[in-house]
């Protein structure tokens, strides 16, 4: 990258992706503890881990807090995955 090149314009997108994380994170707090709860933070566990890996796939000084963004969202989509498991056996039995 030449000095005559503008820096990369990541850096929303990056700030984005650490509280789409943190956002994830903060469903465990307020989704009911049911079925339905589960599936909430399922849903937007993967929404902000699909965001926040691709916008830590891009350059920028900033890049961390994507890639901080895409761990906390993923540590919530591995949590709520087997919350909704075990939630779908308890209504089915």
């Amino acid at each position: 990258m030449g000095s005559d090149e503008p820096p990369p314009a990541n850096h929303p997108r990056h700030v984005l992706a650490f509280v789409a994380g943190v956002v994830a994170l903060s469903t465990a707090v307020w989704a009911p503890a049911d079925l339905l709860g589960a599936l909430v933070m399922l849903v937007v566990g993967v929404a902000a881990l699909m965001f926040a890996w691709e916008a830590g796939s891009r350059p920028g000084p900033l890049r961390w807090a994507a890639i901080a963004g895409a761990l906390l969202a993923g540590l919530v989509t591995i949590a709520s995955a087997f919350l909704f498991l075990v939630a779908l056996a308890q209504t089915f039995s």
